[in-house]
């Protein structure tokens, strides 16, 4: 499960390393710290030095060698609007992954709401009321957010479906934390989550289709919507 509290510095190391880079003190070629050595110098978890490298590499910023170390990208031209650039890139991952999930995940909670046990379906139900019980103290919810999708694709009982949420779990983690800041989304994602478990819950597999096409739509337009014009 997500350690949310990791996922917050990652963010930190991620901006340190985007800072860095536009200024130049990382260049082309330049060899970086370890995840160890990086992780002492900034006083963090290991564990969130290595997610900020693994989203770098993503977006084609640093290159990994097996055996030499992690690199900076040979096509990587520092300027004054690398982070514009960064954050450009990496918005369209996230449109990519809305693109992906508004695909699949609703056939997913058609065959949940068909295949799940009870027990499954009162876990997914608990995920969705936990959220919302969080959301409202004011704590970080992004824990059962995460947890309440990968209960209905295990739900789904088609173990292809579990591997593709095994290859989308990096993503889908980066998607929560960017949607988790918008105005209205949360409130918004917490009414479909409990519309979305009932369903699942009743085994009305229409219902639940339906519903989470449009819990995924509703997050794409958020996500649209808050993004700075000059980046669309």
């Amino acid at each position: 499960m997500v350690d949310s509290k990791r996922s917050l510095i990652y963010e930190s190391v991620l901006n340190y390393l985007k800072t860095e880079l536009a200024r130049g003190s990382l260049k082309p070629g330049d060899r970086l710290p370890t995840v160890v050595a990086l992780a002492h110098q900034l006083g963090v978890n290991p564990a969130s030095v290595r997610e900020a490298y693994r989203v770098l590499e993503t977006l084609g910023v640093l290159s990994v060698t097996q055996g030499r170390g992690t690199f900076v990208s040979s096509q990587v031209q520092p300027s004054d609007g690398l982070l514009a650039d960064l954050q450009f890139a990496e918005q369209q991952s996230i449109t990519h992954l809305l693109e992906t999930r508004k695909f699949l995940e609703p056939t997913v909670a058609a065959l949940a709401a068909q295949r799940a046990t009870a027990a499954e379906a009162e876990a997914i139900v608990a995920a969705a009321d936990e959220m919302e019980q969080l959301a409202l103290s004011g704590q970080d919810f992004i824990e059962p957010d995460v947890r309440f999708h990968e209960l209905i694709f295990l739900a789904a009982h088609n173990p292809v479906l579990a591997k593709i949420l095994s290859s989308l779990s990096d993503l889908l983690l980066d998607s929560r934390r960017l949607t988790s800041r918008i105005p209205g989304a949360t409130d918004k994602a917490i009414h479909f989550h409990k519309l979305i478990a009932i369903a699942i819950k009743e085994r009305n597999a229409e219902a639940a289709r339906a519903l989470m096409f449009q819990h995924v739509s509703d997050v794409e337009r958020s996500v649209l919507g808050d993004v700075s014009p000059e980046w669309r």
